[in-house]
């Protein structure tokens, strides 16, 4: 019989068959553990969520594709409307309260990282009061409809920036309580806010937000800042 000679070259050969008859076992091995450990446990395999380069290293995280929706939001606060009260009376006006306010709106767009909407929306403000001692003079009914664009901006980790600019029609009513007299009036103005808000998942984020509708002088200005929360419906 012939003998087979060992060289340095055999060794490596040999050495590197070895290693790849036990790497290939180990695989298999793993594999059906985790195929039987995968029936009561969660996978062993964790989700992707990264893209990765060909030497397995993370190199930017894939962000969820944007998808147009609409959405609609409720949210409650404190209003203030710039009433005064009747030239050369010295009475006081009561300009802060409750208000609340409604939207719904149609995110259309993503430019860049920004998401662009449109939105419409109704506001109703606290009623402003006049009142000498002890009497109160009139009562004022404020609200307000808007159409607006809106952009929103992400900054940090679910958390946004958001800006609004439209127009609103803007209404009052005064009624004066001795008579029951009344005299309203309304107007189109700007209409404008900004705020922030944070997603607390991918379809409800809660929002704080200042808004205006600018009036004039008969209708006044008035202003919310409200808390509230806004529902995507993807």
């Amino acid at each position: 019989m012939k003998q087979i000679s060992v060289t340095p070259k055999n060794n490596k050969v040999i050495s590197l068959t070895l290693l790849a008859t036990f790497t290939l076992a180990s695989s298999s091995f793993a594999v059906a553990h985790c195929a039987s450990h995968h029936k009561h446990h969660a996978p062993c395999a964790p989700q992707v969520t990264h893209m990765v380069d060909y030497k397995n290293e993370v190199i930017m995280p894939i962000a969820p594709m944007f998808v147009p929706h609409w959405y609609a939001g409720g949210h409650v606060g404190v209003s203030r409307t710039h009433d005064n009260a009747a030239a050369g009376s010295g009475n006081s006006v009561t300009q802060y309260g409750p208000g609340w306010t409604a939207d719904v709106g149609y995110q259309f767009i993503q430019f860049y990282r920004a998401t662009l909407a449109a939105e419409l929306g109704y506001t109703q403000y606290h009623n402003s009061n006049e009142t000498a001692p002890r009497v109160n003079v009139a009562s004022t009914e404020h609200f307000a409809s808007y159409l607006a664009a809106v952009a929103q901006y992400p900054i940090i980790a679910n958390v946004n920036v958001l800006g609004k600019l439209g127009i609103a029609y803007s209404y009052a009513k005064k009624v004066f309580t001795a008579t029951g007299a009344s005299r309203s009036a309304n107007t189109y103005s700007p209409y404008y806010g900004a705020g922030i808000s944070y997603n607390m998942t991918p379809q409800a984020a809660l929002v704080l937000q200042w808004n205006r509708a600018r009036g004039n002088n008969s209708t006044g200005s008035t202003d919310i800042t409200t808390l509230g929360v806004s529902y995507n419906f993807l």
